[in-house]
């Protein structure tokens, strides 16, 4: 009976032990599966929402349990691409204009656009486009740039979607901007006429045109130069008295296009060549002659200036062939230009244009003695060129007046540095002329005096040449009453 109990207790608890085992396994099971789907589920949420932080902070809060590994890896939802918007194409790209730094453009609005992006390559020095900006209108002005200069622009239109720019196909211009002018001057102007002209580093060359009465009005194209080394020309193919007209403009070639600078023009006439200049000086004054040019001009222009390259101020201007100045600073060098010029026009308007001459350049010492004489500050001066007179007193000046010196080549006044031998008023003459005031300044009898029988419009100019004096200085009445009530027996005379 016991060994019977025994047994069947014995077989009770297998059965039991075996129930168990088999309940616990089927547990497990179930709540590994339960695992694995949430797992999967987290991992599909957080890709699609591209938020990887939190996929590793789901991993980390896994249930502690008993592992088995799946038996399949987990599906992976990929993320969402944004779609990627149409943008138009540029089109009908135009430049409108061109300077020397400065290029424009417009082109036709696309639909929808944002804006519009600016590219730019310099041509002549590098391979590679650059941005340049983002503008909102269908138009642009690129600044800045090089002058002479080969360029390519792109222009492209843009879509701005989730703070990205999306470009549509662009178009591309290629131009150049403009050259700079030239700075032209004339450097001669006798039996030829030579332009002379600066150097534009990025041209190709320059291009000449002239225009005259031959081309009736109009500049046509004379001559081409290839090189921009070469920067004068010489034209021989003129006309004394004729005036000629220049436009020269620099020019870039670029591939099958030219592109030209804005033109500088000069107005010459054959004939107006630089006077030869002989300059001396006396009483504190410059003075100037020259031989008149072979086409006679409307008068002469006088400059001058304290260095010879600095900046020249105009003096005055004469129609004679000599010119001095006024009193200058004793000691000191001065540099002068004459140049010639004369008006060209038509019978309605005969100084339409103002046609200048060439110039040579002279310096000279300015003295205050004359003829190696000291003259001191009172003293009476006479250019015989100019047929004037100065009479100055202690350093002031009392009298400037015309004059009619004696008749040229025959009875010549002489040039010199004589005194006032005596005072006369009245007083009869050699030629037996009366006069009322007589300052004789040398030995044989020529002096300065008055002359009634000279109209007034004599004096001055040129009528000394034929209808001189004998050698004496004849004054205006009033003028040399004034001289012989201020003067001394023994003041200087200087005359040249």
């Amino acid at each position: 009976m016991t060994f019977k109990f025994k047994h069947v207790l014995a077989v009770m608890l297998a059965a039991i032990t075996v129930a168990c085992s088999i309940v616990g396994t089927i547990a497990v099971s179930a709540a590994e599966t339960g695992t694995r789907y949430s797992t999967e589920n987290t991992v599909s949420s957080d890709v699609a929402d591209m938020d990887t932080e939190s996929t590793k902070a789901t991993e980390t809060a896994k249930p502690s349990q008993p592992s088995t590994k799946p038996t399949s890896k987990p599906s992976v939802v990929p993320p969402t691409k944004p779609i990627k918007p149409s943008v138009g194409a540029i089109k009908n790209l135009t430049r409108t204009k061109s300077t020397t730094n400065s290029l424009s453009f417009k082109w036709n609005k696309v639909k929808g656009a944002t804006g519009y992006v600016i590219y730019y390559r310099n041509n002549d020095a590098h391979k590679n486009f650059s941005r340049l900006t983002y503008v909102k209108s269908n138009a642009c002005t690129v600044k800045k740039l090089k002058t002479g200069t080969w360029y390519d622009v792109k222009i492209a239109a843009y879509v701005k979607q989730g703070g990205v720019k999306y470009e549509g196909k662009s178009q591309t211009y290629r131009t150049a901007t403009l050259p700079n002018s030239v700075s032209v001057s004339l450097k001669e102007s006798g039996s030829a006429i030579k332009l002379s002209w600066n150097k534009i580093p990025q041209a190709t060359g320059y291009k000449i045109y002239r225009m005259s009465r031959n081309t009736n009005g109009k500049y046509v194209l004379y001559k081409t130069i290839t090189s921009n080394s070469t920067t004068s020309y010489r034209d021989t193919g003129v006309k004394q008295g004729k005036a000629y007209y220049y436009q020269i403009k620099a020019y870039r070639a670029i591939k099958k296009n030219t592109y030209y600078s804005s033109p500088s023009t000069i107005r010459c006439m054959a004939g107006l060549s630089a006077p030869s200049i002989s300059i001396g000086s006396k009483l504190s004054r410059a003075n100037l002659t020259w031989k008149k040019t072979p086409v006679t001009p409307t008068a002469y222009e006088i400059f001058y200036s304290t260095s010879k390259n600095g900046k020249y101020t105009k003096l005055g201007e004469t129609k004679n062939a000599f010119y001095n100045t006024k009193k200058l600073t004793a000691g000191k060098t001065y540099y002068f230009r004459v140049r010639a010029y004369r008006y060209v026009g038509s019978s309605s308007n005969p100084k339409k244009y103002k046609i200048l001459g060439t110039y040579q350049t002279k310096g000279v010492k300015i003295s205050k003695n004359a003829y190696g004489v000291s003259v001191g500050g009172t003293y009476v001066e006479i250019s015989i060129n100019q047929q004037h007179m100065w009479y100055y007193k202690n350093g002031k000046l009392v009298v400037e007046t015309d004059v009619v010196t004696g008749n040229y080549g025959t009875n010549d006044t002489p040039k010199g540095a004589y005194s006032i031998i005596y005072k006369a008023s009245p007083a009869t003459l050699m030629q037996n002329s009366h006069v009322t005031f007589w300052l004789p300044f040398t030995s044989d009898g020529c002096g300065i005096h008055d002359a009634s029988w000279r109209s007034s419009w004599e004096y001055g100019g040129t009528r000394y040449k034929g209808h001189g004096s004998h050698g004496c200085v004849n004054t205006p009445y009033n003028a040399v009453k004034k001289i012989y009530n201020n003067i001394s027996s023994g003041t200087r005379v200087v005359v040249y």
